[in-house]
């Protein structure tokens, strides 16, 4: 069985390093052929400091350069250089654990699955502040849906994340790549849901998927984002960002304003909510918690309304998707 993992990065070597090492000490199964592509998405290519990590690397290692700011080309990029049989998904801020390799392989072997998933657990920089919202994990790129498998579906309390996921290679040409007008961008750097758009051309597609526990990488806690302001954009640009989404895969539910309907009662109980926690004088978490779906709220109208019209074509039908680049062998 022949994976790919790619990660794509922007001006964080020292993570990339810590990153690409615990890649390197994580023990591969003899039945798995892993290499690593890393696809810099800085204008720069210079990447000169990764030269000592992988100069006499444990796996293959391919260095590629994506001009075009965004995650989103950067990753297709990567795509487009593989030739496995699967594709993984890290990000450059986290670390893998050691038993990942070994509880992909034996996951995926026997082949009924198309794609797989695992929690990503945090790296506090220090002792988490109180206020923190446990209901917006996903602010801070926390992911843990509980200690047991389950079969990725509408019903999944969760989805499918791209900083620990792994996708069947003709599954994902089959779907197409990531869309450009979703996920960190040059102008937006907050802007999300490329990995909720795939997940749920998987799904439609009728791909076979199950979240796996013991599936673990860890994420860094960036410190600049443990505080209010970073949240409250967070939600903003996570709203925005769904309703692009929406464009691509529209949700069979009422709207008012092409807004769906769900958000602004969300926003009215949140409201309410906060107003009674301010009352009460209950805790910077719950005020801060109450508050932040009428971020989400501003966030989808301004998609809505603010944001350039999407692209007549996307991800899924751009051909630079599917178009292959020259790949080294492996040696």
């Amino acid at each position: 069985m022949r994976l790919d993992l790619l990660v794509a990065t922007f001006r964080r070597p020292e993570l990339l390093a810590e990153a690409l090492r615990s890649m390197f000490a994580a023990p591969r199964p003899p039945g798995l052929d892993v290499r690593i592509i890393v696809v810099n998405n800085d204008r720069e290519s210079d990447l000169h400091s990764l030269q000592s990590i992988i100069a006499a690397p444990p796996v293959p290692v391919l260095l590629l350069h994506e001009p075009r700011r965004g995650k989103s080309h950067a990753l297709n990029l990567g795509i487009r250089a593989s030739d496995a049989d699967y594709i993984g998904f890290v990000d450059d801020d986290e670390r893998m654990a050691a038993s990942w390799f070994e509880v992909a392989y034996a996951t995926l072997a026997p082949g009924r699955l198309d794609f797989i998933g695992g929690p990503m657990l945090p790296l506090w920089p220090s002792q988490p502040p109180a206020w923190i919202p446990q209901r917006y994990r996903a602010v801070l790129g926390i992911v843990d849906n509980g200690p047991a498998r389950a079969v990725y579906s509408t019903e999944f309390p969760g989805m499918l994340v791209g900083g620990n996921a792994i996708i069947r290679r003709t599954v994902l040409d089959a779907i197409g790549g990531f869309s450009p007008e979703l996920g960190p961008q040059e102008a937006h750097r907050l802007m999300s849901c490329e990995d909720e758009d795939v997940y749920g051309r998987l799904l439609n597609a009728g791909a076979t998927g199950e979240y796996v526990p013991e599936l673990v990488v860890h994420h860094h806690v960036h410190q600049d984002r443990l505080q209010p302001a970073y949240y409250r954009r967070w939600c903003f640009w996570n709203g925005a960002s769904k309703a692009l989404l929406g464009r691509l895969q529209p949700e069979s539910v009422p709207t008012i304003g092409g807004v769906p309907r769900y958000m602004y009662g969300s926003a009215l109980r949140a409201a309410g909510a906060g107003l009674k926690a301010w009352l009460m004088n209950r805790g910077a978490a719950a005020r801060l918690e109450a508050e932040l779906p009428l971020w989400q709220l501003a966030g989808q109208l301004y998609g809505r309304y603010g944001l350039r019209r999407l692209r007549t074509s996307s991800s899924a039908t751009d051909p630079r998707v599917k178009d292959r680049l020259p790949s080294p062998r492996r040696q």
